[in-house]
């Protein structure tokens, strides 16, 4: 069992830093500089790349918003119009944020704002800065434990105030560690290619399989159920057939080492 903390705010000085916005203000920036750093690797200019990934960043921001108003919080937002647009009190969908950063990057390609020879290249680029930069604000849904999820006698379960809880996000950083070794481990076999759709094939497993430890929906952070599932486990399963898709497609590596 491990010992629960809290961090929701710390100051520095009279300032007071907000820790989940700080780490997610932190893995953008980690984000970016890893984007910089293949491009510079690969010989691209980072800025199309750098422009492109804030454009993504933006739709995220938006797709979380909307993703979490209309699938889990509808009554909610329709009793207080006012509070749509006040993020900073929660109410942010990764998967929402996910699928704007997908839309932000098909209207880039569409405008042909993204070559169609480099697509392959981008999209790996920025499947490999995405994850780590995730990963990372991950860490700040940990230190405010905002998606607690199912009581359990589990070792990885905190001692909350609530119970003996799992903690979603620690599940999803653990989770995500053997795909970041796998990154690794593809990048030194010179099999870039295969970022982005083993991003989405393993996220959407990942996902979909511990969201089965979310909190019931009667809990102050559990998730809406429809027919049984989580909304993101609905759009797990697409996240995977799109990585399948992307496989598929993808061009030899001899095209895109």
């Amino acid at each position: 069992m491990l010992p629960w903390f809290e961090f929701t705010t710390v100051h520095l000085g009279p300032i007071p830093i907000q820790v989940w916005g700080f780490f997610v203000a932190l893995g953008m920036l980690l984000s970016m500089l890893l984007i910089q750093k293949e491009s510079k690797r690969k010989n691209f200019s980072a800025e199309p790349l750098l422009d492109l990934a804030l454009k993504m960043i933006v739709y995220g921001v938006i797709g979380a918003r909307i993703f979490h108003i209309f699938f889990y919080e509808p009554a909610f937002f329709i009793a207080h119009p006012a509070e749509i647009i006040a993020i900073w009190h929660g109410g942010l969908s990764s998967f929402g944020g996910l699928l704007g950063a997908m839309l932000a990057f098909f209207i880039a390609l569409k405008r042909k704002k993204i070559q169609v020879q480099f697509l392959t290249i981008y999209g790996n680029i920025i499947a490999y800065s995405a994850l780590f930069g995730w990963m990372v604000g991950r860490i700040g849904c940990l230190m405010i434990h905002d998606h607690l999820g199912k009581e359990s006698e589990c070792f990885l379960a905190f001692d909350s105030p609530q119970g003996k809880r799992l903690d979603m996000a620690l599940l999803e950083i653990i989770g995500l560690l053997p795909l970041a070794i796998a990154f690794f481990v593809l990048k030194k076999k010179k099999k870039e290619d295969m970022f982005a759709p083993l991003l989405f094939v393993y996220y959407g497993l990942l996902r979909f399989i511990l969201d089965f430890w979310r909190a019931e929906a009667s809990f102050a952070t559990g998730d809406v159920r429809y027919l049984g599932l989580t909304p993101a486990q609905y759009f797990a399963m697409v996240l995977v057939v799109f990585g399948v898709f992307l496989y598929t497609k993808r061009p030899s590596s001899k095209k895109v080492s």
